[in-house]
């Protein structure tokens, strides 16, 4: 049973992740579309939706752990094909991590070249 809990909760970070990020990739695309006032209404949505997915990237991070740990014991059973998803979600984290500080700086008003 908290194995199942613990994978549903996972795939809702998945989720919450794929959709901020595309939802965000949208709305940016349609940005440049669209007259200067709407875009920046637009434009003003990316940060929250980098936050909702970088919450599901967390989410995700936590309940795999715990999955990892319940569901098999720890890391040293893991497949091969486990390590090779650690690597890119591992890369993704680094992504989420930038694009936090990237969107940090331009609420601080720091100019970015």
């Amino acid at each position: 049973m908290l194995v199942d809990i613990l994978l549903a909760v996972h795939i809702i970070g998945l989720m919450m992740g794929a959709g901020g990020g595309f939802g965000s990739m949208i709305s940016q695309r349609e940005a440049l579309k669209r007259p200067a006032d709407q875009a920046v209404t637009l434009r003003s949505i990316g940060p929250a939706l980098a936050s909702f997915s970088f919450a599901g990237l967390v989410l995700m991070w936590i309940t795999g752990v715990a999955l990892v740990f319940v569901k098999y014991g720890g890391f040293g059973a893991l497949p091969q094909m486990f390590w090779i998803k650690f690597i890119f979600v591992s890369t993704l984290t680094l992504a989420a991590i930038a694009t936090q500080m990237l969107y940090g700086q331009i609420k601080a008003g720091i100019a970015i070249a």
